[in-house]
């Protein structure tokens, strides 16, 4: 089969058009009608898109002798699973990486934007500023959900996968919790002092510098808190759905904390809006039930062994 044989039955096969396609790889509809009729090939960077958009490899969609691939690369039968590739599982943490960024980057312009609130509404300029801040992290969250979302199979189906290319998400994805892990204590720290500090700047400093901080502060302890919370969870749905590795019973019994994370963060957002209560309850709540939780799994995990 050509490149344009193998489109044209990816393009069936997952019920879509030809102004789907091109859609999707920001292309015209004349590029993707030129492929299809074999008259032309995509350059590298559209055929990596595409093979991380149906599945497949390169390989199979450049060889003509590759045919059989599509079906081990591609959707497998209902009985043995989606088939997610080495090329797919990297596309979908490299899109889902940069979804998080985009929220993550909203919300922080959107709080951030009230350190020019600090220096006073008779500056035009820091008015001006604070607006712009405040609206660029509103549009960038806006735009980010009203964007068509992909790999929504790796989301729904169950996932099977190569021995080794599983084996080395699993390791990657320990080396990640770590690192989540330190963000989360870093924030809820950046919270737990960051009033004391900002007590200590307005002395020396002044009110407007000790304002500035605590907004500053702000921004980076959620920041750091959703970032990881989010990133979690996206490992975690590879777990979850991948057929070979049913969750442990006692893993099922820790899934609240990717609840729980966004839980705490809204009621802390709630506590500072509205001044219904201290926004350090909620943290010294979760933390502590955090300290408890890792307790057990080290526990469990020793008792494993």
């Amino acid at each position: 089969m050509t490149l344009g044989q193998k489109l044209k039955v990816l393009l069936k096969d997952n019920g879509m058009t030809q102004e789907d396609l091109a859609e999707r790889l920001d292309v015209s509809r004349q590029a993707v009608g030129k492929w299809v009729n074999d008259k032309g090939i995509p350059e590298v960077g559209k055929l990596v898109q595409i093979s991380n958009l149906f599945g497949v490899s390169t390989d199979y969609l450049l060889k003509e002798e590759c045919e059989e691939k599509r079906v081990s690369e591609g959707k497998a039968a209902s009985n043995s699973g989606y088939y997610v590739s080495q090329e797919m599982l990297d596309g979908y943490l490299s899109y889902s990486r940069q979804n998080v960024n985009q929220i993550v980057g909203g919300i922080s312009l959107f709080i951030l934007s009230n350190v020019f609130d600090c220096f006073g509404h008779r500056s035009v300029i820091m008015s001006l500023l604070y607006w712009i801040t405040m609206a660029a992290g509103i549009i960038i969250i806006i735009w980010n959900f009203l964007q068509t979302r992909q790999y929504q199979e790796i989301k729904n189906e169950h996932l099977t996968f190569d021995d080794k290319v599983f084996g080395a998400f699993q390791i990657q994805r320990e080396g990640r919790r770590k690192k989540y892990a330190v963000m989360i204590i870093v924030g809820v720290m950046i919270l737990l002092t960051s009033s004391e500090i900002g007590r200590l700047i307005m002395i020396g400093f002044g009110q407007t510098a000790c304002n500035v901080f605590e907004w500053v502060a702000d921004t980076a302890w959620m920041a750091l808190i959703i970032r990881a919370g989010m990133s979690m969870h996206v490992d975690s749905i590879i777990i979850k759905n991948a057929r070979h590795t049913p969750e442990s019973g006692h893993m099922k019994r820790y899934r609240w904390i990717y609840t729980a994370l966004p839980v705490t963060v809204a009621a802390v957002l709630i506590g500072i809006i509205t001044n219904a209560w201290s926004p350090y309850a909620p943290i010294i709540i979760l933390f502590c039930c955090l300290l408890v939780t890792t307790c057990k799994l080290l526990i469990e995990s020793r008792g494993e062994r």
